[in-house]
């Protein structure tokens, strides 16, 4: 598996949604998490605030693992 960086939230949104613009990209990956319940929890376990821009690689890795890599 590759190491995975930091990446900002808006970054990744846009990776999981292409077509849209960067304000509705970054609503529905917000959705996709509150949706996923074992996703949020994990979430929540390492510390991720609903709001926060920036990724630490344990949430970028996360947040691949319960939705799957962009493109998909």
């Amino acid at each position: 598996m590759p190491k995975i960086k930091a990446i900002y939230m808006s970054e990744l949104a846009q990776r999981y949604f292409p077509r849209s613009t960067p304000r509705s990209a970054m609503s529905q990956l917000h959705r996709w998490i509150d949706l996923n319940t074992d996703l949020k929890q994990r979430l929540k376990d390492l510390h991720f605030a609903p709001r926060q821009r920036a990724l630490t690689p344990l949430h970028h890795e996360a947040i691949l693992f319960y939705l799957g890599e962009p493109g998909e």
